[in-house]
């Protein structure tokens, strides 16, 4: 069975060296690409710039580099330039491009628009997980108001509906994505309704503060107390954000027991018995009792002394 299994290892060492080395002689480009915007914000129809940054990391030269496909949106003639005819790129050589359009009114109701795509060479790709690229283009001024409903559930993949017992008294707080900035709140009524004004178009983070007794199901799993919302202008007033709550135990605060002793003394008859003695380590009703005992034999020697003298002097 041993030379069974030696056979076999072996044939597989015959079999998987051979693809190894062929590889090993036929490395293929490793194309990165990174990209940013000319600007921070834009107007609705301003031309944009966009700026690529393309390097072979490979010791392959890279055979016609070009863009494969991709996304957009909120953006108008887009012109890609030498990412569509292509360009030869050296091993470990960097090359800049650059690629134009403009905003238009979509990107205006969004806050933003955007443009992302792929590159790869014509003799392959050793990694396709940094040849993809995007940018964000945020263009301000647009506001809108957004709403939504905190129902009683159980669970955080619950489906609300009009018939929806909802939960009252939760805030609503909306601030911008990365949380530094806020923009309103609100508390939700008694249908469990919620109504945040003026918001800017793009994304906001809403977080919630329920009540006690209640938790809200937030967030992706339904652990968190906050989830990301996107604000479009121009849309319908219909609320469409829908946060799940369920009822969870309240806690009463605990008591210690110094508070509870010391409250059981009344200041009336703490003032009422006027000074006390000095708190120390002995015992001190013990040495009170001692000292009585003293008293009294002192006492009863002395008529025991004087009865004595009586008696003599008779």
């Amino acid at each position: 069975m041993r030379a069974l299994a030696a056979a076999a290892l072996a044939g597989v060492l015959v079999a998987v060296l051979p693809a190894t080395a062929a590889l090993a002689a036929n490395p293929k480009p490793d194309v990165a690409v990174t990209s940013a915007a000319d600007k921070a914000n834009y107007a609705v129809g301003e031309t944009f710039t966009i700026t690529v940054t393309v390097k072979n990391k490979s010791s392959v030269d890279a055979k016609h580099v070009h863009y494969t496909g991709g996304d957009s949106e909120g953006v108008d003639g887009v012109v890609y330039g030498e990412l569509s005819t292509g360009f030869d790129l050296a091993a470990g050589a960097t090359k800049t491009v650059q690629l134009t359009g403009k905003t238009n009114h979509v990107a205006w109701q969004l806050g933003r628009g955007y443009v992302a795509f792929e590159l790869t060479a014509d003799n392959g790709e050793a990694n396709d997980a940094d040849n993809v690229t995007g940018v964000r283009l945020l263009v301000a001024g647009a506001f809108d108001d957004l709403g939504g409903y905190v129902f009683q559930s159980e669970s955080y993949d619950a489906e609300w509906t009009p018939q929806t017992p909802g939960v009252s008294g939760v805030k609503v707080v909306a601030t911008s994505a990365d949380g530094e900035t806020k923009y309103a709140e609100a508390v939700t009524d008694a249908k469990g309704l919620f109504r945040l004004a003026h918001l800017p178009a793009g994304e906001v983070l809403l977080t919630f503060t329920a009540p006690a007794g209640w938790k809200t199901l937030a967030g992706e799993n339904g652990e968190d107390d906050h989830t990301p919302a996107q604000v479009i202008a121009d849309d319908s007033d219909e609320p469409y954000i829908f946060v799940p709550a369920k009822k969870v135990a309240v806690s009463s605060p605990s008591v210690s027991p110094s508070a509870s002793s010391s409250s059981s003394i009344s200041p009336s008859a703490s003032s009422s018995a006027g000074p006390g003695l000095p708190v120390t380590g002995d015992n001190t009703m013990l040495l009170v009792g001692a000292g009585t005992v003293a008293v009294a034999v002192g006492i009863a020697l002395a008529l025991v002394a004087r009865r004595r003298r009586v008696h003599l002097q008779a």
